[in-house]
């Protein structure tokens, strides 16, 4: 029997904290539903706090709660054992009964369970009383399941209620373990018997068409046995692209009767580790992982929905992604269910993010430690049968260095607990070499763990990797929160919330864009920002897989995260909807089993070389026994330009494979975008493929008629031969003199001499350089990591680039967009702000994050007295720079702009107004 409490509870909030068991009256003030939370049937008090990170819930409240409800157990029920239910509860939890305490619960989602036996009265009306406390009685700080920025601090029971009458004789639990090198499954199976006392019992377990018999004897009330099933060599084993399920079921029988039966859906898996692989079943797998920060816009509270976590598991397939880190939390059952259908290997961690644990000489709360021994205990056994669960971590990132003993003892525990799955200390934080840390693998950041700083996350070198980091130990290491990156807000996103949660974050956006008048460029700035975030996202992808020894990453996120200033990371928003910035087909380019790579240390060229590149195949779908690669350069207009192809074979499993080595020609005349399209048709008839993007430059030569250019840039030497240079023009001595026979000025900084040049008609090309200017914001090419206000002094600040049509780029390659052509010109750069200008327009426009949302460009051009100034902050000043292709090539087609008759600004600056913007100095020189 169970009997369902779900529906209708009276109910009452304790705002006092005063009441007791004792003096509660019956029924309880009001009515709420089970399952169900506090906020989401309006009570508590409205939130006044307008929070600028991240959303709130319209009503909030913290602190306890009374339930109330009766409840009868039929008089004719023949079980004597019954179990209360309580799912979802948040958290701490005092039963009662007819006014009898029966029991105190606490956690997080894993189900509170009673034995309520002895308080039970058949055929009789009963009372249940339960008191739901959600504050923080022991100090474990923040974790997702229960922050503000994420899960929220929920209150209620939000999983269901049921009490569950369990037969005299039953199988209490059984465990399933696979070893695929023998093919066999050993079954553990506990039974209890509270009739009878030393009873002979026959164990039956059947998993599909295979059956084994054992006999059990129960001593005191229970037993056990052990007993093993060979599979043979038909079996189908439980993989991530095949999670076949079987149905077990475990059937006790006495005197050839069946008393009781468990049914169980088994994948047949083995999950180990050798060296640094993660072996799935004996076969290398790399962990394309994302991260799962327990958000869930609709409720504020995991979701009990079996169908939610389906269609989330269906789109990050389709997105080639096989593994989910759960940040500080555990979710309910019908995740697991999923999981195991969808195959996904799943690291699941306890609700920790704290700093208990950063000091190694310091011992951590003896509550906190205590708390997460028993709910180390309650999660695995609670998820033990799901075939999904693989890894375990004992929260994020939670150590120094040096780690912690008190962690190294709990990971010896939870080994002790289930040897079959993996664990680790923590997950991101501590150094390696491990040295005496305890974990079956590791987890750290590819971006900050030294040698490596997010300044080498993503560059135009596909030579580069993480090389340096798997050397340091000899487990499996896994890449933390891997990217960060992020794009533009949707102020649109306000219309789903549609639940207790409000997107707060959305008002400062809108307030901002209101007043800056730009809330009809949203689409412009999102599809800009979208392009920049995922060509960074696909280099810093493909750069893991290029790296020998790592086992996987841990992406964070396939999805935005909705806190701690609120991080646009996603392709998808919260409500995992797409945002139309690229497919799922393109996205599994670069992250699938199989992934082609290509290494090259440029992306530029000078017209007539060859572009020299490697390809390789990160492999972990299997071995190919022949192949054949075939690559195709095409040009911006999609003309051919070269091709090739080669036969491959024996293309090993859980490595990278060089494929090719290829030289490609480029067009000697002009510059030209180009795209490397490689195919690796497989004999089975899968066929793999990616791209990349290269450019090639016409060699620079010398301008004509440069004597009548005029600069104090000394390193433009070699580019300019005949040009006048000096510290000052138009100046003797103390006086002002007009410069016969100059008709561009080139200088690095707005000087007197210089701006009397321009007022007077001439024109000046400014090349700004850092510092040059009173509102500029320094750049780097990669997009802003996470986002501007948790992190404001980062060097990234800015989303990427607009590129206008202008005659002064109509040769320059571009798709409007930054792209990795862009790299050298602006990493570093400054942009110049133009708030305070009226009517100036940027010719490449830089999209600043959209907490700051300031005006910023790299070029501009305007008229200023009865001349004419055209600035630039790209880099090209620097001798080292000019040699690129991109920059010798992008500096004489600016040169060659300013110089022509099509130099017409349509923009006035007053002098004023360029001083307001550049530092002035007395003279030119450098």
């Amino acid at each position: 029997m169970t009997l369902q409490l779900n529906g209708n509870w009276t109910f009452q909030l304790d705002e006092e904290d005063s009441l007791k068991i004792e003096t509660i009256t019956l029924p309880l003030q009001s009515e709420i539903t089970v399952p169900g939370s506090w906020e989401e049937q309006v009570f508590g008090v409205e939130s006044q706090h307008e929070p600028i990170g991240t959303w709130k819930k319209k009503q909030e409240y913290v602190g306890r709660a009374w339930y109330a409800r009766e409840f009868t157990v039929p008089a004719e029920e023949a079980k004597s054992t019954f179990i209360l239910h309580l799912a979802g509860v948040h958290w701490f939890t005092n039963v009662y009964i007819d006014g009898e305490f029966v029991g105190s619960g606490e956690g997080l989602v894993m189900e509170q369970t009673f034995d309520i036996s002895n308080y039970i009265r058949k055929g009789k009306q009963q009372q249940l009383v339960i008191s739901v406390d959600n504050r923080l009685h022991i100090p474990l700080m923040e974790s997702h399941i229960h922050s503000y920025h994420t899960a929220t601090n929920w209150g209620g029971i939000s999983g269901g209620a049921w009490i569950e009458a369990i037969a005299d004789v039953t199988i209490e639990k059984a465990t399933f373990n696979y070893q695929y090198e023998s093919k066999v499954v050993t079954v553990n199976a506990e039974v209890r018997d509270i009739s009878k006392d030393n009873t002979d019992f026959k164990v039956v377990v059947a998993i599909g068409n295979k059956k084994e018999t054992a006999t059990i004897q129960t001593n005191q009330g229970s037993g056990a046995v052990s007993l093993q099933l060979s599979m043979g060599e038909d079996v189908i084993q439980w993989t991530d692209s095949n999670p076949y399920l079987y149905d077990a079921t475990v059937t006790l029988l006495h005197s050839g009767e069946e008393v009781a039966t468990s049914a169980h859906k088994i994948g047949l898996r083995q999950f180990e580790t050798k060296g640094k692989d993660f072996l799935l079943n004996g076969e290398p797998v790399f962990l394309r992982g994302y991260v799962d920060c327990c958000i869930f816009p609709e409720t504020g509270y995991p979701s009990w929905d079996i169908d939610h976590y389906r269609k989330q598991f269906r789109i990050v397939k389709e997105h080639g992604f096989n593994h989910v880190r759960l940040h500080g939390w555990t979710p309910p059952k019908p995740f697991w269910i999923a999981a195991d259908e969808a195959g996904m290997l799943v690291q699941t961690e306890l609700p920790h993010w704290s700093f208990h644990y950063t000091d190694r000489n310091t011992a951590a709360p003896t509550e906190v430690n205590a708390f997460f021994y028993r709910e180390l205990e309650r999660i695995i056994i609670a998820i033990q049968d799901h075939p999904s669960f693989v890894m375990f971590a004992l929260g994020n990132e939670l150590i120094g260095p040096d780690g912690h003993e008190e962690l190294n003892d709990m990971v010896r525990k939870a080994q002790e607990l289930d040897p079959t799955r993996l664990y680790t200390d923590n997950t991101g934080f501590g150094q390696l070499p491990a040295h005496d840390r305890e974990g079956d693998y590791y987890i750290q950041s590819l971006n900050w763990h030294p040698p490596y700083t997010l300044d080498y996350a993503g560059s135009p070198n596909t030579e580069h990797d993480y090389r340096e980091l798997p050397k340091l130990d000899d487990k499996p290491l896994i890449g933390h929160e891997h990217g960060q990156f992020t794009m533009y807000g949707d102020p649109t996103a306000e219309e789903k919330y549609t639940g207790v949660l409000q997107p707060s974050w959305l008002t400062t956006f809108q307030q901002t864009l209101e007043a800056k008048g730009w809330s009809d460029r949203v689409p412009e700035f999102k599809t800009a920002t979208g392009t920049h975030m995922v060509r960074s996202y696909k280099e810093i992808m493909e750069r893991a897989r290029r790296t020998k020894g790592l086992s996987g990453v841990q992406l964070l996120d396939i999805r935005d995260f909705p806190g701690q200033g609120h991080a646009t990371t996603g392709i998808l928003d919260v409500f995992w909807d797409s945002k139309g910035v690229i497919t799922p087909e393109d996205y599994r380019q670069f992250n699938d089993d199989r992934v082609l790579l290509m290494r090259s240390d440029r992306r530029t060229y000078f017209g007539g070389e060859q572009i020299e590149v490697k390809l390789e195949l990160s492999n972990f779908g299997g071995k190919i026994n022949e192949g054949e690669v075939h690559w195709q350069l095409m040009s911006g207009d999609n003309t051919y330009v070269d091709s090739g192809k080669t036969r491959v074979a024996n293309l090993k499993t859980g490595i990278v494979s060089h494929l090719a080595t290829v030289s490609l020609d480029t067009l000697s005349k002009g510059a030209h975008s180009y795209k490397l399209i490689v195919t690796l048709a497989t004999e089975d008839g899968s066929i793999l493929s990616n791209n990349w993007d290269f450019w090639s430059f016409e060699r620079p030569s010398l301008p004509a008629d440069l004597d009548t250019v005029w600069t104090n840039i000394g390193s433009l030497r070699s580019f300019m031969y005949g040009a006048r240079y000096g510290e000052e023009i138009g100046i003797e001595e103390r006086s002002y003199k007009e410069e016969k026979g100059v008709s561009l000025a080139i200088t690095n900084q707005l000087s007197r001499d210089v701006l009397q040049f321009a007022i007077d008609g001439g024109t000046v090309w400014l090349m700004a350089n850092n510092g040059g200017s009173y509102d500029e914001v320094r750049t780097k090419y990669l997009p802003i990591f996470w986002n501007f206000l948790w992190f404001p002094t980062q060097e990234s600040t800015t989303m990427g680039v607009i590129v206008r049509d202008h005659p002064a780029l109509k040769d320059f390659p571009s798709d409007a967009y930054s792209n990795w052509q862009w790299y050298h010109l602006v990493d570093g750069a400054p942009a110049i702000g133009l708030d305070g200008v009226k009517g100036l327009e940027p010719i490449v426009e830089v999209v600043d994050n959209f907490n700051r949302m300031k005006k910023l460009t790299y070029m501009f051009e305007a008229k200023v007295g009865k001349g004419k100034v055209f600035v630039s902050s790209f880099r090209t000043l620097d001798v080292v720079d000019l040699k690129r292709p991109e920059t010798s090539y992008l500096f004489l087609q600016l040169l060659n702009y300013v110089k022509s008759d099509g130099f017409q600004p349509t923009t006035t600056l007053s002098m004023g107004e360029l001083l307001r913007m550049f530092k002035i100095s007395g003279h030119s020189a450098t």
